[in-house]
């Protein structure tokens, strides 16, 4: 027990040590000291004896953590890392507004996810966005409306994935038809599909993308379906941390 004197009361609160923060968040000691060390949770106050003296505040650190660390994420990690300091630093309202966010970008990032999907599914019967209706006429306008970045769209075509006509001013023309197929590039690399074998489907093709090709692309001996809803699944784990972590945080 740690006895605390406020205006002129005599105040006890249960201590913990090592071991039992452990035990009680179900990692291992060293992952409660490295958390301690890596500001994941707030500095830890000693004992005569140098032993760590934890208390509640630290347990529900360790558990708000423990929910929100383990990568990968559908975004930048380092927003949902921050979120963590924020709050073992004491700042709630600003850890509250970062998971906030984190729930956000989890949503868009669902949202981006069914588009492409229905694209996917409208490829198998046939039917693809035309391919003489510009919508785009930069690489930076394409590039945020499709939440990636202009370096990440000029790999792609480096790599042969896809490619832009030009008008005659040189300008980029991105169609309706250049903005489905980096939809679904964008997609399956975020199912984990390689560049190497979106090549093969995808490598400058003007016409419409061949159904046999996308049904031969298989990663781990799985259908394309298979993986996109496993990457819907992956963006429901996030939602429901992004709203577990809020609820820790109000409390």
């Amino acid at each position: 027990m740690e006895w605390v004197f406020k205006r002129g009361r005599c105040i006890t609160f249960k201590i913990y040590s090592t071991k039992e923060v452990a035990d009680l968040t179900g990692v291992h000691p060293n992952t409660v000291r490295l958390y301690e060390e890596w500001g994941y949770i707030s500095k830890v106050k000693r004992g005569n004896n140098n032993y760590r003296q934890f208390t509640k505040i630290h347990i529900y650190q360790m558990k708000l953590a423990r929910v929100a660390l383990p990568g990968p994420y559908p975004m930048d990690g380092a927003l949902v890392h921050e979120l963590v300091k924020r709050f073992a630093a004491g700042d709630s309202e600003t850890a509250l507004e970062l998971a906030r966010e984190y729930s956000s970008q989890v949503d868009s990032e669902k949202e981006k996810a069914l588009d492409a999907i229905n694209v996917l599914k409208k490829w198998f019967e046939n039917d693809t966005g035309s391919k003489d209706k510009i919508v785009y006429l930069t690489r930076k306008s394409a590039a945020k409306n499709l939440n990636i970045t202009t370096e990440t769209l000029r790999t792609w075509e480096r790599n042969a994935l896809f490619k832009i006509k030009r008008g005659n001013n040189r300008r980029l023309l991105f169609t309706e038809w250049d903005i489905e197929k980096i939809k679904v590039i964008r997609l399956l690399r975020n199912c984990g599909y390689s560049i190497a074998s979106l090549f093969n489907v995808f490598h400058n093709y003007d016409q419409n993308i061949k159904v046999s090709e996308l049904l031969n692309l298989s990663k781990d001996n799985n259908e394309i379906f298979y993986d996109t809803d496993r990457y819907l699944e992956f963006l429901a784990e996030h939602k429901n941390r992004a709203e577990k972590i809020i609820n820790l945080i109000k409390k």
